[in-house]
């Protein structure tokens, strides 16, 4: 078994003494009961990677002696921006989760005409620490070491107008004749893509037409109507595999793991 990650915020990483405290000290201390001079990695979401040491606890802290360092994000090559709607807590939160150990590049939090309840929408904001943790705590267990970018909630006109030059696309249960390997067979590249995925209530007329003008593809992604978090799990699972690095070996660099036999 490889050796334990934990989350290290930027800041707590420039300090004279590295530490960790609140919940990953007390992951370690309590649930896995590791101690002094035992090792451990430690990431801080910006792509750098640490192997540390356990120097001492005190006072609720976990002070780190760091032994090794590398920069190893782990990022994949496509760069997808997933427009995601603000629906349903649960669903919402497993996106962002799931999303996450898929490589999702950025999260753009959305609201539109059927988006959810305006009171969520108005929250929104309130939530993003919970987001952040939830990203975090994702970006810890499957191996990620720069987590993704978590944009503010905005609305579907202002996700519509952003600029890029990358691929847009917009899975809709309306369309039925363009289907995501018609994508695949007539773009042989891609390296950016902004994908916006549908509320629980589906697009208005009105939001796929001004989608359209802004060049977003609408597309078909099979005879089912999909819940918000499938079609965005099924998504960007088909963009990495077309373009991206689920198709790919990637170099994974010195096993840290090795420390215990040094």
């Amino acid at each position: 078994m490889g050796l334990r990650r934990f989350y290290l915020l930027p800041e707590q990483k420039n300090q004279p003494e590295s530490f960790l405290e609140g919940d990953e000290a007390r992951h370690i201390l309590k649930v896995l009961r590791l101690g002094a001079g035992d090792p451990v990695v430690l990431f801080d979401g910006t792509g750098w990677e640490g192997l540390a040491r356990i120097a001492r606890v005190e006072g609720g802290k976990i002070y780190l002696s760091i032994r090794e360092q590398r920069f190893l994000p782990k990022d994949s090559l496509l760069k997808i921006r997933l427009a995601v709607p603000l629906i349903r807590p649960q669903p919402l939160e497993w996106i962002l989760q799931k999303g996450t150990e898929l490589g999702v590049f950025a999260f753009i939090p959305y609201y539109s005409t059927y988006s959810g309840p305006k009171a969520f929408r108005q929250d929104g904001g309130e939530k993003r620490s919970r987001w952040e943790r939830i990203i975090a705590a994702a970006g810890k267990q499957c191996g990620r070491n720069r987590l993704p970018i978590l944009e503010n909630p905005v609305s579907l006109d202002r996700v519509l107008e952003s600029e890029g030059t990358g691929l847009r696309i917009i899975p809709y249960e309306e369309e039925t004749a363009y289907t995501f390997r018609n994508l695949a067979d007539n773009t042989p590249k891609v390296e950016e893509v902004l994908a916006c995925i549908g509320p629980e209530g589906g697009f208005s007329p009105d939001e796929i037409k001004q989608a359209r003008e802004k060049k977003f593809l609408p597309l078909s992604l099979g005879p089912r109507v999909l819940r918000s978090e499938t079609a965005a799990l099924a998504l960007v699972t088909l963009l990495q595999f077309t373009w991206g690095d689920l198709s790919e070996p990637y170099p994974t660099g010195r096993n840290w793991a090795d420390i215990h036999e040094e």
